[in-house]
Parts: C-alpha cells; sequence; structure tokens
C-alpha cells in the first residue's frame, strides 16, 4: 500500500473488508490467550532468578550475533545458505520461549526486534516474529518439549502458521491484495531452508537440554499426582512417562489385582 491512511480510514476498512475483520480478531485472541495463560501460570516469575534472565538476555544476545554474521553472509553465499543463516540466528530466542513460556517470548521478541531492526524502528517481519514467539510459549505448554523431542519443532510450525494465517492475512486483505495460499507462503518464508534449519535445530535440543540449561520453567510439566501417592513398590519403573501427561490431565494409574491365597480346606495337612 503506497498512501498513509488515517485513523478514521483504516477504521472504515476493519469494518468494511470481513475478511481483515476477523482474520485480525483472531490474531488478537491468539495474543490474549497466549498472554493470559502466561500470566496465569506466572511465567514471568522466572526473571525474578539472576541465572534465569541472564540465560534469557543471553539468548537474545546470542541472536543478535547470529543475525549478524546471516547479514554478512548474504551478499558473499547463495541464497539457500544465507536463508539457513537466517533460520539458524531465531533458534536462541525460540528455545527460550519453548523453556519459559509466552510472556518471555514477548519479551525476547521484543529485545531481539530492537536489536536486528533493519531501520530505526522495528519493522513488520520483526512484529511477526514476536508474535509467532508469544504463540510458541503458549504452545509449548503442551505438547511440552521437556518431555518429547518432536514436541518443540511441532510447536515452532504450528506457531508459524496460526500467526501467518490470521496476521498474515490481515495484512493481505490491509493492503488490498488477494488472498492467496502462495502469498502467505512467500511473505512468511515457510517452505524455504530457513524453515527446515530452523526445525533440524530445534529437533537437536532434547528433553535433557531444556532440563539442564533452562530449570524452573513455570511451564514445565510436573510428573503425575499418582506417582508419588502410590507405594514405591507398586511403582513400575519399566513404564515410561506419558510424553502428554500435564499437570492438569494424567493417565489413571495401572492397579494391579491383589494375590489372594487359596482358603485352605479342613484335611490340608499345610494348614
Amino acid at each position: 500500500m503506497t498512501e498513509a491512511l488515517t485513523w478514521s480510514e483504516a477504521w472504515q476498512r476493519f469494518g468494511s473488508d470481513p475478511v481483515l475483520f476477523y482474520s485480525a480478531c483472531a490474531a488478537l485472541i491468539l495474543v490474549l490467550v497466549s498472554l493470559g495463560t502466561g500470566v496465569a501460570r506466572g511465567d514471568v516469575l522466572v526473571l525474578a532468578k539472576p541465572k534465569v534472565a541472564l540465560r534469557v538476555l543471553g539468548a537474545v544476545a546470542l541472536g543478535f550475533l547470529l543475525q549478524a554474521l546471516a547479514q554478512r553472509l548474504a551478499g558473499a553465499s547463495p541464497l539457500w545458505v544465507a536463508a539457513a543463516a537466517n533460520g539458524v540466528a531465531a533458534v536462541p530466542v525460540l528455545v527460550v520461549t519453548l523453556a519459559y513460556g509466552p510472556s518471555i517470548g514477548l519479551l525476547t521478541g521484543a529485545l531481539f526486534a530492537a536489536a536486528v531492526a533493519r531501520g530505526a524502528f522495528p519493522g513488520l517481519h520483526e512484529a511477526f516474529l514476536t508474535l509467532e514467539l508469544v504463540i510458541l510459549g503458549w504452545l509449548a505448554i503442551y505438547p511440552s518439549p521437556r518431555t518429547a523431542r518432536w514436541a518443540g519443532p511441532l510447536n515452532a510450525l504450528v506457531a508459524g502458521a496460526l500467526t501467518w494465517g490470521t496476521a498474515g492475512t490481515a495484512l493481505l486483505a490491509f493492503s488490498g491484495q488477494a488472498i492467496q495460499l502462495q502469498d502467505l507462503l512467500a511473505m512468511s518464508g515457510s517452505v524455504s531452508a530457513e524453515t527446515v534449519a530452523t526445525v533440524a535445530l530445534l529437533f537437536a535440543v532434547g528433553p535433557a537440554a531444556y532440563a539442564r540449561l533452562f530449570p524452573g520453567s513455570r511451564i514445565a510439566p510436573t510428573a503425575p499426582a499418582h506417582e508419588a501417592s502410590r507405594p514405591p513398590d507398586q511403582t513400575r519403573h519399566a513404564e515410561p512417562w506419558d510424553t502428554l501427561a500435564t499437570a492438569e490431565w494424567a493417565p489413571p494409574p495401572r492397579q494391579r489385582a491383589e494375590l489372594v491365597a487359596p482358603a485352605a480346606a479342613a484335611d490340608d495337612p499345610n494348614a
């Protein structure tokens, strides 16, 4: 869109275009639900621990350094190398968001956007990344990458799809363009070496790495309550922990049938 709109003209466009209105409302609902869930769990309280705050700031700093390296490679490398480097640069903030939740995703997204902004202020690219981080932190609650290696890449793909499917559609509608799948894919860069690099690195970060590098999370799943209530001799250590178990839901414990000794007959010599 080449001409600037006043607030009244923009509001009239929102009211007259149902695609723009509903897609923007869907994006707003995603943000409110994500942040509301994080606030309800107190995910931002982890920043009261200095070690956790340093980890968050370190992730942003690492992402900034990787983004600077990606920009250096952009002019002297093939396009797919530059795209993969951009995907690698986003991994630190994605991982710390998966570890600590949507409120931390909003914070890291804002800091990362300010650090890597191409102009004086962050633009649409940084705004979409921040929105994606907020949704990603919400999705990280269930399934959690702390219990399944595949959860991190899956959550990242779903967060990107929700971000561009709502806010991306609203952007196309606001600019007066036709809503087409190929346009959304081109804007988001979903089918590119950037996405492949990001998903591969997120898959490489397993549950053990989250537990060791990012402790104290308020969105981490807890062990099912029945595990602590059962006596040690009845706990089946060979059974794997359910990947999708959370504090709100847990599969019922398996009950072992009690062995009852048969009643002895009256003429039983062992009685």
